[in-house]
C-alpha cells in the first residue's frame, strides 16, 4: 500500500515538472487549459455574474431622465458588485500570473498553414486572453474606466488571432463614451461593424452600444433605430423589457406619441420589475393622444387605491392631470398637477415637474405672478440635466421682473383704495380680514382636536382591556392615551404654543413691564404688539397711504412699477398687449410722469412690432411735437441720427486730438483755439469737459494759477459724475501741497490718453500726484488686499469692455446700444470707444455715480451676454467695472489681469442693497 502511494506522489511531480509555464507540450498546455478553466476562471467568471445579476436585481434607475442601455452603468447600482467584481478580478490575475504560456514549442519543417497561425500565437493557454477580457469587464463594471481603457487596449493589441478582440473592442468603446470621447467610440464601433469576420454572437450588444453612444449625444434618431436592431438579438424577457421601456421614452421626447404608447405596452407586457411597469403606465398615461382616456384613467385611480402604490401617488396624480390636460380641462388638471405636489414625499424632480407644469397653465393664462412663483419653485428642485431646465431657468428669470412690479401696482392700488375709504368703511374691510384669520384659526385647532381625537381612540383600541383601568401602573407621561387626550386639550385651550418662559403669552409684548417703569414706555409696548399684531387694526393702518406725503410715495412706486412691467412684458417675454396698456395706463394715470417720453416710444416700437402703423404713427408725432429735443425725436425725424450723430463723435475726437498734440508741444495758442471750435459746435458733447480740461492744463503750463483753479473749479461744478471731475478734484488738492513753480513743471508729466497710442480716441489727461496726497473720501473706506487700487464706494464709475483687434467692435457697439434702448431706456448713458493698447479695443459705458449702480448694470449684462456679445467669440472679449480713479491707475500701469482680481474681489463681493 505504501509503495502505490509513492509511486503516485512520485508520478504527480514529475507531471507537475513537465506542465511547466516554461514548457509548451501538448501535456502542460492540456493540464494549464483544464486547470485554469475549471479552477481560477471559473470561480471568477461566476463571481462576476453572481454580480451582474445583483445589478439586473436592483438596477437603480432613474426613471425621471432617459435609462442608459446597460444597468452595469448606474453609479448606485454598480456599487452593489463591487465584492464580486474584485473576487472576478483576483482569479483572473490568478490565471494570467500562473497559467500564460508564451514559450514556443519546437516547430516542424512541414507544418500546415492551420499549424503555423497556431505556432506564431502570442499566448498558448486558451484562458488567458478570457481572463485579461474579465478583468477588465470586472473593472468596467466598477466604473474604473481608465483600469478597463487599459485591459482592452491591450487585449486588442495582443491577441489579434481571437475573436475577444470583437469583444474586447466593444467594450472599449463603452469606456470611451463613459470617458466623452465619443469620436474614438465611434470609429471603434464602425471598425468592428465592418469587419467580415465580426461573429454573430456580439451583434446585440454591438448594437445596444451603439444606442448608448446615441443617448449620450442626444441623437435619439439614430438611438431608436440601433436599439431596434438590438431587441431583434435579445432572448431574455427583462432585458427586451428595459429596451421597449427606453424606446418608448425616446419615442416620447421625439414626440411620437402613438409609438411612446406601443413600446410602453410593450415594457409593461414583457418585465417582471415592479418599478418599471410602474413607470411605464404612468408615461404611457401621458402619451394619450386620441381614443378613450377614460379606460386609462380608471386603470390610474385604481393604482390609488392600492397601498403600495402610497409613495408614487404623486406620479399618479400628475398622470391624471396630464389626460384631463389634453382633453383641455384645465380645471380639472389644475387640480391634480396641485394634488402631485402635496403629495410628493421624497421626489424633487416629480416635484419639480409637477410645479412647472402648473406654471406652464398660469403663464398660458397671463397671470404672470403665480406662473413665476410655480417656475421658480421648480427651478429649485429641478435636475440640471433635466431637457426642460434651460426654458424653465430662463421663464422664471423673465418672469422675475415683470411679477414684482405686478405685485407693487396690486398693492399700492388696494392700499389706495382703502386709503381712500371713510374711517367707518376702512374698519370694516379691516374687520372682516381680522376677522376671516381668526375663523381661520379656529378651523385649523378644531382640525388639530379632531386628529388628536382620533389618535385617542387608535391608542385606547390598541391597548387591552387591562391597560384602560390604570394604566397599568405607568407614571402620568409614559400613557400615550393620557398624553394624546392631554395635548388635545391643551391645543383646545391654548393653541399650539413653543416650550419656553411665559408660554401662555401669545406675544410677549403684553408682558406688564416691571414696576417703577414709566407708563409711556407700557403705552409704547402696546402701540408695538397693535402694529405687528395682524388681529389689531393698526397692523394694517400702518400701511396704507392716509395723507399727502404717503400718497405720493405710494404713487411714485405705481408709477415706476407700470414704466419696468411694460419694459418686462414687451423685452423679456414679447407680450405686446401687455406692454401696450401697462405704457397707456402710466400715461393716463401719470400725465406729469419722468417716464412719459419713454413710454411714448416704447409704445411706437410696440405698435410697430404687431404692425399697427397706425397706432404707430400716434406715438410718433407725439414724440416729436411733445419732445422735441430729445434723442428720440431726432431719430424719428431724421434716419441718419446715428450715423451723423457717429460722424460727429469722430469729428470731435479728431478736433481733440489735434488739440492734444499742441498742448504736448507747448501750442498753447492752437490748444485755445481748438478749444475755441469745441466751445461753438461741441458745448453738448460728453468729449466737451476733455477740452475743459486740456485748456486748463495749459493755463498751468503756463503759470497763471487763479485762471487755473477756476477753470478746474469750473469743471467740478458743471460737470458731474465725469471723470475730468475726478481729476479736476485731485489737482485742486495737489495745489496745496505745491508752489507756483511746480505749476510749471507739468509739462514733464506725460499726460495721457485713454488710448495710450497714436490714435488718441477718446483721451483724457493723466494726471499723477507724486506726494501720493491727493485728500480721499474717507466714509466707507474699505481696506483692500492689494494697495495699488482703491475701493470707494460712492467713486463715479464706468464699465468697460475690453475686445480683441481681430473682433467686430462695430457689432458689439450696435449690440450694445439697442441693450441700453431695451433695457436702460430711462438712463442717459453715453457709449465711448478707441484703442486701449496694441491688443485691445475698448468700449466704456457711463457715468455711473456710485459702485451699486455700476454693479447692477456689470450683472444685468454678465446675465445678457447672448444678447449684448451676439456674434462675438467669448474668447474675444472681457468686461469689468472701474471707478474713475482706478482707470487711471489702470491706464498707467496696464495690469488689466491685476485689476481683475481686485473686482472680482471688492466689487463683486460687495453686494449692491
Amino acid at each position: 500500500m505504501n509503495k502505490r502511494i509513492l509511486i503516485l506522489i512520485i508520478s504527480l511531480i514529475y507531471l507537475s515538472i513537465g506542465c511547466s509555464t516554461k514548457k509548451n507540450t501538448f501535456v502542460s498546455r492540456t493540464y494549464h487549459n483544464v486547470t485554469s478553466h475549471y479552477n481560477a476562471y471559473f470561480n471568477g467568471n461566476e463571481a462576476y455574474k453572481q454580480g451582474i445579476k445583483r445589478i439586473n436585481s436592483n438596477p437603480g434607475d432613474d426613471y425621471s431622465l432617459v435609462l442608459n442601455v446597460f444597468a452595469i452603468l448606474n453609479d448606485e447600482a454598480a456599487k452593489q458588485a463591487t465584492s464580486d467584481m474584485e473576487r472576478a478580478k483576483e482569479k483572473a490575475a490568478i490565471v494570467i500570473k500562473k497559467h500564460s504560456i508564451t514559450t514556443k514549442f519546437k516547430a516542424k519543417s512541414n507544418m500546415s498553414a492551420k499549424q503555423k497561425a497556431f505556432y506564431n500565437r502570442s499566448e498558448f493557454c486558451e484562458w488567458v486572453d478570457d481572463s485579461w477580457l474579465l478583468h477588465g469587464k470586472a473593472n468596467f463594471v466598477n466604473h474604473d474606466w481608465y483600469a478597463a481603457e487599459e485591459n482592452f487596449e491591450y487585449i486588442i493589441k495582443e491577441y489579434t488571432w481571437s475573436n475577444i478582440k470583437f469583444e474586447a473592442s466593444i467594450w472599449l468603446a463603452l469606456t470611451y463614451i463613459q470617458l466623452t470621447k465619443y469620436d474614438d467610440a465611434k470609429a471603434l464601433l464602425d471598425r468592428v461593424d465592418g469587419d467580415k469576420d465580426f461573429p454573430k454572437k456580439y451583434r446585440k450588444m454591438l448594437n445596444q452600444s451603439y444606442a448608448q453612444l446615441y443617448l449620450r449625444q442626444h441623437n435619439y434618431s439614430e438611438a431608436i433605430s440601433k436599439l431596434t436592431t438590438a431587441i431583434k438579438f435579445t432572448k431574455k424577457r427583462q432585458e427586451k423589457a428595459r429596451e421597449f421601456y427606453i424606446l418608448a421614452q425616446l419615442y416620447q421626447f421625439n414626440k411620437q406619441f402613438s409609438k411612446a404608447t406601443e413600446y410602453y405596452t410593450a415594457a409593461i407586457k414583457y418585465s417582471n420589475r415592479y418599478e418599471l411597469t410602474f413607470n411605464a403606465q404612468i408615461n404611457r398615461s401621458t402619451c394619450f393622444e386620441t381614443g378613450n382616456a377614460e379606460s386609462i384613467r380608471k386603470e390610474l385611480f385604481k393604482m390609488l387605491k392600492d397601498d403600495k402604490n402610497i409613495d408614487y401617488f404623486d406620479q399618479i396624480y400628475y398622470a391624471i392631470a396630464n389626460l384631463y390636460y389634453k382633453e383641455n380641462n384645465v380645471a380639472e388638471a389644475l387640480n391634480y398637477y396641485k394634488k402631485s405636489i402635496e403629495s410628493t414625499k421624497n421626489n424633487n424632480h416629480q416635484k419639480a415637474v409637477s410645479y412647472m407644469s402648473v406654471g406652464d397653465i398660469y403663464l398660458t393664462k397671463k397671470d404672470y405672478i403665480l406662473a413665476q412663483a410655480y417656475f421658480d419653485s421648480s427651478l429649485q428642485l429641478m435636475d440640471i440635466n433635466y431637457p426642460e431646465y434651460a426654458r424653465v431657468k430662463k421663464l422664471a428669470a423673465n418672469l422675475n421682473d415683470l411679477a414684482d412690479n405686478l405685485i407693487i401696482i396690486q398693492t399700492e392700488d388696494s392700499l389706495q383704495r382703502i386709503a381712500k375709504m371713510s374711517e367707518k368703511d376702512r374698519n370694516k374691510v379691516i374687520d372682516d380680514i381680522i376677522q376671516k384669520i381668526i375663523e381661520d384659526e379656529k378651523r385649523k385647532q378644531e382640525e388639530e382636536q379632531k386628529q388628536a381625537n382620533n389618535m385617542l381612540f387608535i391608542n385606547q383600541q390598541s391597548m387591552n382591556p387591562l391597560a384602560n383601568q390604570t394604566s397599568g401602573g405607568k407614571w402620568y407621561f409614559y400613557n400615550p392615551s393620557t398624553l394624546a387626550m392631554g395635548m388635545a386639550e391643551f391645543k383646545r385651550k391654548w393653541g399650539s404654543r413653543k416650550l419656553e418662559d411665559d408660554w401662555r403669552r401669545k406675544n410677549k409684548a403684553v408682558v406688564l413691564v416691571a414696576a417703577g417703569e414709566d407708563s409711556t414706555q407700557n403705552q409704547a409696548q402696546n402701540q408695538q404688539q397693535a402694529s405687528t399684531n395682524p388681529k389689531q387694526r393698526d397692523f394694517y393702518l400702518k400701511n396704507l397711504p392716509l395723507n399727502d406725503s404717503l400718497m405720493k410715495v405710494s404713487n411714485n412706486k405705481m408709477e415706476e412699477a407700470y414704466f419696468k412691467s411694460g419694459e418686462a412684458a414687451m423685452n423679456q417675454l414679447n407680450d405686446f398687449t401687455l406692454a401696450s396698456k401697462q405704457f397707456t395706463t402710466l400715461i393716463e394715470r401719470f400725465p406729469k410722469s419722468n417716464y412719459k417720453l419713454l413710454s411714448y416710444y416704447n409704445l411706437y416700437r410696440t405698435y410697430n412690432l404687431i404692425d399697427k402703423q397706425d397706432l404707430a404713427l400716434i406715438y410718433k408725432n407725439k414724440i416729436i411735437s411733445e419732445f422735441p429735443d430729445s434723442k428720440y425725436a431726432q431719430m424719428l425725424m431724421n434716419p441718419n441720427y446715428l450715423k451723423e450723430q457717429e460722424e460727429k463723435l469722430t469729428q470731435i475726437k479728431s478736433l481733440y486730438e489735434e488739440a492734444y498734440d499742441s498742448y504736448k508741444d507747448n501750442d498753447f495758442k492752437s490748444v485755445f483755439s481748438h478749444f475755441n471750435v469745441a466751445d461753438s459746435l461741441y458745448k453738448d458733447n460728453p468729449i466737451y469737459p476733455k477740452f475743459k480740461l486740456l485748456k486748463a492744463m495749459s493755463i498751468a503750463k503756463m503759470g497763471k494759477v487763479n485762471e487755473y483753479k477756476n477753470e478746474l473749479s469750473e469743471i467740478i461744478e458743471k460737470y458731474p459724475g465725469t471723470i475730468e471731475k475726478q481729476h479736476a478734484e485731485q489737482l485742486l488738492a495737489s495745489m496745496n501741497n505745491f508752489d507756483p513753480a511746480y505749476l510749471a513743471t507739468l509739462s514733464q508729466n506725460k499726460v495721457q490718453t485713454n488710448n495710450n497710442n497714436s490714435n488718441k480716441t477718446n483721451t483724457q489727461p493723466n494726471i499723477v500726484n507724486v506726494n501720493n496726497s491727493t485728500t480721499q473720501p474717507t466714509e466707507n473706506k474699505e481696506e483692500t488686499e492689494d494697495a495699488f487700487f482703491s475701493f470707494n464706494e460712492n467713486d463715479n464709475c464706468q464699465f468697460i469692455i475690453l475686445l480683441d483687434k481681430n473682433a467686430d467692435i462695430n457689432r458689439l457697439k450696435y449690440n450694445l446700444f439697442g441693450y441700453n434702448i431695451d433695457y436702460f431706456s430711462m438712463f442717459d448713458f453715453q457709449i465711448l470707444n478707441g484703442i486701449w493698447n496694441e491688443k485691445y479695443y475698448y468700449i466704456k459705458v457711463f457715468p455711473f455715480g456710485n459702485y451699486k449702480e455700476a454693479v447692477k448694470y456689470y450683472k444685468h449684462v454678465n446675465k445678457n451676454q447672448d444678447a449684448v456679445f451676439r456674434g462675438i467669440n467669448e474668447k474675444h472679449y472681457q468686461f469689468f467695472v472701474i471707478s474713475d480713479p482706478n482707470y487711471l491707475k489702470l491706464q498707467s500701469s496696464g495690469e488689466i489681469e491685476r485689476y481683475q482680481k481686485f473686482f472680482k474681489r471688492k466689487f463683486l463681493k460687495k453686494k449692491a442693497q
